[in-house]
C-alpha cells in the first residue's frame, strides 16, 4: 500500500473518522513500516502543538494550503478531488481528512527541502537496524544511545540511522527488558497498540503479537502509556506496578455478554521472593509461570525451546499449573508438568504432540 494512503488513514485516526478495519489497517502498515511509524507520532505531535482546525475553517484552509502547494509544484491527486463532489456534508467531511493530510505532507516537505523552520521531524530513511532474537534463544545488545536491551526469544527491535541523536524510537514485536539510560531526550517504544515513554528506567515490555494481551512491568522510575485506541488516556507507571492492555478487547466472551474487558488493567508485578520476579526471570535464563493455563504455558515452551506444541485435548489446554525451569530439557518440563496434570506427549522432530 502507498505511503499516501498511509497518510489519509493516519489522518481519519486524529481526526476521529476513521473505522475500527482502518484503524487495524493503520496499525499493521506502521509495524511494517518502521520509519512511517515515527511519522506517525511525530505527525500527531505536530497536529497536538498547532490545535484541531474546526469545520467552519476547513474550506479556507483547505484554499490556503493548496495555493502553498501550487506554488511548491504539488498538486491535489485527482481522486481527492473527484470525492470532493457537491454534498456540503461530504466536502465538509472529505475535507476535514484530506486537510491533515496534505498538511502533514506540506510540512514534511518543507522541512526535507529545508524551508521552514527546525522541528524534530526528521526525513524518513531506509536505514534501519534491526536485532532478532530467533525462538529457543536470547539476545543482548547495546543501544546507541547506551541503553541496555535483552530480546527474549521470538522477539524484534527495529530503530532508525538517527536513534539517539534526533530521537530515541523503536519499535517492538515479543518481549524485551530495557534498562534505559538517562537522557533530556525521550525514549519512546512502540509496542502492538500500546506507546510507552521514559527518560531513563528499568521496564519490562510483553508484546508478542499472538497473545491478547501487551504488559509494560515497571522496575524503577517512571513510564508513561498511551493506547492507540484511546489517545486522550495516559497512564503512568510506578515502581512495582504492572499494566495489562488487551490487544482486541471486543473479542473477550464472559460469562455475561453484556459486560466488556476492560481495555487496560493496572496491577502489581510479582515477586516469588525478595530477588525473583515473574515478568524478568527470563533475563536470568528462568521460566517461570504460576497458575496459568496449559495453552498459555505451552506458548512459552514452544519460545523457550525452539518447538512446535500442539495441544488435542481442550480441557488439558485449559489445565492450570506451575511451574519453574532453568537447565531441563523440554522432555524433563514436561515429565514434570506430568505430576500436576496427567497427559501424554509424543515427539516427532521439533514437534510434540499432547493428548489425555
Amino acid at each position: 500500500m502507498s505511503h499516501t494512503f498511509f497518510l489519509n488513514l493516519l489522518a481519519k485516526k486524529i481526526t476521529g473518522e476513521a473505522s475500527t478495519g482502518e484503524l487495524l489497517q493503520l496499525e499493521s502498515l506502521m509495524k511494517a513500516n518502521p520509519d512511517w511509524a515515527y511519522q506517525a507520532e511525530q505527525i500527531q505531535h505536530l497536529w497536538k502543538e498547532e490545535g484541531h482546525f474546526h469545520y467552519g475553517d476547513a474550506q479556507l484552509a483547505f484554499e490556503q494550503h493548496l495555493k502553498k502547494m501550487e506554488r511548491a509544484g504539488i498538486s491535489l491527486p485527482q481522486s481527492i478531488n473527484s470525492e470532493m463532489g457537491n454534498s456540503p456534508l461530504k466536502r465538509k467531511r472529505i475535507l476535514t481528512v484530506s486537510l491533515l493530510s496534505f498538511i502533514v505532507i506540506l510540512v514534511a516537505l518543507s522541512l526535507w527541502m529545508g524551508k521552514g523552520n527546525k522541528s524534530t521531524l526528521v526525513p524518513p530513511s531506509k536505514n534501519f537496524s534491526e536485532v532478532s532474537s530467533p525462538v529457543g534463544s536470547k539476545t543482548k545488545l547495546l543501544l546507541p544511545d547506551s541503553t541496555m536491551v535483552w530480546l527474549n526469544a521470538g522477539s524484534k527491535l527495529t530503530y532508525n540511522e538517527h536513534f539517539g541523536a534526533t530521537n530515541r524510537n523503536a519499535m517492538l514485536v515479543g518481549e524485551a527488558f530495557f534498562e534505559v539510560k538517562k537522557s533530556s531526550m525521550p525514549f519512546i517504544i512502540h509496542a502492538n497498540t500500546v506507546q510507552i515513554k521514559v527518560l531513563g528506567t528499568a521496564f519490562n515490555v510483553k508484546a508478542y503479537p499472538d497473545e491478547k494481551t501487551t504488559e509494560t512491568s515497571l522496575l524503577r522510575g517512571t513510564v508513561e502509556i498511551t493506547l492507540d485506541k484511546r489517545p486522550g488516556e495516559l497512564y503512568i507507571l510506578k515502581p512495582n506496578e504492572k499494566l495489562v492492555v488487551a490487544n482486541e478487547p471486543q473479542v473477550l466472551k464472559t460469562s455475561a455478554p453484556e459486560k466488556k474487558q476492560p481495555i487496560a488493567v493496572l496491577g502489581s508485578i510479582n515477586h516469588i521472593n525478595d530477588s525473583t520476579i515473574i515478568e524478568t526471570s527470563w533475563v536470568d535464563n528462568e521460566l517461570i509461570f504460576e497458575d496459568e493455563a496449559f495453552t498459555d504455558i505451552a506458548r512459552k515452551l514452544e519460545r523457550w525451546y525452539g518447538i512446535t506444541i500442539e495441544l488435542t485435548d481442550e480441557i488439558i489446554a485449559n489445565e492450570r499449573m506451575s511451574g519453574t525451569f532453568t537447565t531441563e530439557t523440554i522432555q524433563e518440563a514436561l515429565r514434570a508438568l506430568q505430576y500436576s496434570t496427567k497427559f501424554h506427549y509424543s515427539v516427532k522432530g521439533n514437534r510434540i504432540t499432547i493428548t489425555k
